[in-house]
């Protein structure tokens, strides 16, 4: 049986985006009302495309990441920044790595990466020369190596994911 389990962003980002965002309409339809209706079209043309971009970098992208746990394997889908298919048989080893903390585990390079409040996902290097591959919304991580990379999932229910990791492992 397969268990899913999601990675969001943090809800406080969210909120304080929209808020940002809000003060920016409230600017706008003051800037109208005040006769600056240039300065009200340049913060909707500048501010608008803004806003587009961000949200889906903030909400939707991490909306979409998930781990999911079957009895073959591990199915991790983080578009556009990580995806991977991680056969049971390719598992070495599974154990908790502190990110902020473990010192083997520090961000080196980065590829496709993204951090943000938080949220972390994508292809880095880490301490050793190794690539690792991040997906997290949380600084303790289950750490996943195997013979190419190690994997860094930390999904909102850590504990969950663990369990569904043990028990479905061989």
């Amino acid at each position: 049986m397969a268990s899913t389990f999601h990675i969001p962003m943090s809800k406080t980002v969210l909120a304080l985006f929209l808020l940002i965002m809000t003060s920016v309409a409230a600017v706008v339809a003051w800037s109208f009302n005040s006769g600056l209706t240039w300065t009200a079209i340049c913060l909707i043309a500048v501010a608008g495309p803004l806003s587009l971009f961000y949200w889906y970098m903030l909400y939707i992208t991490p909306k979409r990441a998930s781990i999911t746990v079957a009895d073959e394997g591990i199915l991790l889908a983080a578009p556009p920044f990580a995806s991977a298919v991680i056969p049971w048989a390719s598992v070495e080893r599974v154990f908790p790595v502190d990110l902020k903390n473990d010192e083997a585990f520090k961000v080196g390079k980065t590829r496709k990466y993204m951090t943000f409040g938080g949220y972390k996902s994508g292809v880095v290097e880490v301490k050793d020369g190794k690539e690792a591959v991040i997906v997290s919304n949380r600084n303790d991580v289950l750490c996943i190596k195997t013979a190419e990379r190690f994997y860094l999932l930390g999904p909102s229910d850590l504990s969950g994911f663990t369990e569904a990791v043990e028990k479905a492992a061989p």
